[in-house]
This record gives structure tokens, C-alpha cells and sequence, in this order.
């Protein structure tokens, strides 16, 4: 239980400091690779905890744009230190920016404040960084890929033109209604597999305030306002995303989560994710895809084994994927 505890108190205590100590020196460039730098780029002058990007620079004149989203509770330096996304990336002429919500590593990114942030950031990172014909990805890990998801369907509903070329989404809940379950199961079991009860009800709070309501007061909410939700008989997530490319990265290692997190299936992403690919190709779209990764699930922070990770998504194989669009 003090395990769990401490490093769930550590991983807050880490999204939030990190970020903060970025102001109290001049970002400096580190030694330069032969074909990107890194900058720490703060778009908030006065609050160095939210609204910044950590950016990753070809040399050369920056063909493209990706835009990456963190997990609830994750900060960018916490996503840099988990994934080699940005660098790849970068030797191939895409700036990268792994960016911060404004409201800081524990806004919830499906909202309507995440999807109106991204909104107003995205022309100016494409003006900022000079990127060609607003040339643009999105990508996300956990919550992060959960938004864009999200982003995708509110840009097909406001009709907003510039649009994202392709998205990839690593491990992402799109079934809020399936999630509210588990973290309230989460909530109460007493066992020593969930201690993080802390994060599970703030986990509860937010998706209480996003959809009105729990499960049982706000349903048509839930069924309606997620990404996608398997009970929507109207298939509203899918048909919003329409056809836009989108290649999504689950790790279902059921012995493991079984054995080391007593989860069950249903605890899982990936029946979320295997549900909304399969419902897009049945409505024509001929660019998602659904990638299930073998033992790469690796928590590089603590050095830990987790299917629930940015490294089961393979940096050359995800940019690879995204410069055919």
C-alpha cells in the first residue's frame, strides 16, 4: 500500500515540479544531434506549470508539424522521458511539440476547454514554426490519445478546415462508460491491487463534470459525449470521425494483468479501441488501423513493465505510418 501510494504521490509531484523548474533559467539548447535541437517554449509568460510545449527542431526547415498530447497527470518532460517519438520524428523533418493543456497536467482533455485550446493553439504553433501548408499530426498517449479522438469529431462538427493530415492514439479509454464502471470498482475494492484511490476519484470528479452527472444520472451523456461508446446504438463516435487516418496502439497482455493487477478484460483500453477501428471500417474507412503490440509495455520512469505505455507504440513504425499522409 505505501508503494503504491508513494509513487503515485511522486508522479504528481514530478508532472507539477518538472515544469515549474523550466522557468528559472534561460532554456538552453543541449548538445545537437546532426539533425534536431530541443527547446522549452512557454506560451504563458506567467505560469511555467501549464500552456508550454517541449520542442523538437529539424535543422533543416520543418516540413510538418506533430502535436503531442500526455496521459491525465502527465507533463511533457514526463512524456519526453517515456518516449523517443519527438527525436524520430524530428531527424525527419516534423517539428514535434509535446504539448501542455492550459489548465496543467490534470485538465481533462476531452472537454469542451481542451478541444477550444487546441482550436486557438494549433494555427499558432503552424504560424510560430512556419510549417508549410499548414502541414499538421496529432498524437496521444492514454487521455492525451483519447482527445484526439475527440479533436477529430469536433473539427468534422464545426466544420473546422484545418484539420490534422492523420492521428495516431497510444492505449486510449474512448468509452467513458465503460471507464466510469472500473474506476468506481477501482474505488471501492479494499484489495492492495487498487490503492491509487486518490487518483480514481479525481479520475470520477472530472468525468462527473464533463458528462452532468455518474453513470446512472447522466447515461445519455456518457453513451453521446465519448469518443466512442460500444452502448450507442447510434454509433455517433464512429460516424463523427468519419475518415480521417488513425492508427491506434493497444498491448493486451491479459497473463500479466492478470497476475500482476488483477484486471479482468473489460478493465482494458483495448476493448474500447478494438470496437471503434472495427466500427470505422465498417463505414469505409480504409486508413484505421488497429496495432496489438508483444512485450514492449515499459514504464521508463520507474522501470517498470505496463502494457499501459507510450513505448508499445514504435517511434520509427508510428512516423513512418504518419508521412504516407
Amino acid at each position: 500500500m505505501k508503494r503504491h501510494t508513494f509513487i503515485l504521490f511522486l508522479f504528481f509531484l514530478f508532472a507539477n515540479s518538472f515544469a515549474q523548474k523550466t522557468s528559472l533559467k534561460p532554456t538552453q539548447k543541449p548538445k545537437t544531434s546532426l539533425t534536431y535541437f530541443r527547446t522549452i517554449d512557454f506560451f504563458d509568460k506567467e505560469d511555467s506549470t501549464k500552456n508550454y510545449g517541449i520542442v523538437y527542431h529539424p535543422n533543416a526547415p520543418a516540413k510538418s508539424l506533430l502535436i503531442l498530447l500526455t496521459a491525465f497527470g502527465e507533463s511533457p518532460p514526463m512524456a519526453e522521458v517515456e518516449s523517443n517519438i519527438p527525436a524520430i520524428a524530428a531527424t525527419k523533418g516534423m517539428l514535434t511539440v509535446i504539448l501542455s493543456n492550459n489548465e496543467g497536467n490534470l485538465s481533462f482533455q476531452i472537454d469542451a476547454n481542451a478541444m477550444h485550446y487546441l482550436d486557438s493553439m494549433i494555427p499558432i504553433l503552424l504560424n510560430k514554426y512556419n510549417i508549410p501548408n499548414d502541414n499538421f499530426y496529432l498524437g496521444g498517449f492514454s487521455l492525451g490519445g483519447s482527445s484526439v479522438v475527440k479533436y477529430v469529431q469536433h473539427c468534422n462538427v464545426f466544420d473546422i478546415k484545418q484539420k490534422p493530415k492523420a492521428v495516431f492514439a497510444i492505449d486510449p479509454p474512448l468509452d467513458f462508460n465503460r471507464l466510469y464502471h472500473v474506476y468506481d470498482r477501482w474505488l471501492t475494492d479494499t484489495s492492495t491491487y487498487y490503492m491509487n484511490k486518490l487518483q480514481y476519484k479525481l479520475f470520477i470528479d472530472k468525468m462527473q463534470t464533463y458528462f452532468r452527472g455518474d453513470v446512472s444520472t447522466a447515461y445519455q451523456n456518457y453513451l453521446k459525449l465519448s469518443p466512442y461508446c460500444y452502448e450507442d446504438k447510434d454509433n455517433i463516435g464512429a460516424r463523427l470521425f468519419e475518415k480521417m487516418p488513425i492508427s491506434i496502439y493497444c498491448e493486451p497482455d491479459f497473463s500479466w494483468a492478470i497476475s500482476e493487477k488483477h484486471w479482468n478484460a473489460y478493465d482494458l483500453n483495448v476493448l474500447d479501441n478494438i470496437s471503434f477501428i472495427n466500427e470505422l471500417q465498417k463505414l469505409g474507412n480504409k486508413n484505421a488501423q488497429l496495432i496489438l503490440t508483444q512485450n514492449k509495455g515499459k514504464r521508463k520512469i520507474i522501470n517498470q513493465k505496463h502494457l499501459h505505455s507510450w513505448s508499445i507504440a514504435d517511434a520509427n513504425e508510428v512516423v513512418n505510418w504518419l508521412l504516407k499522409y
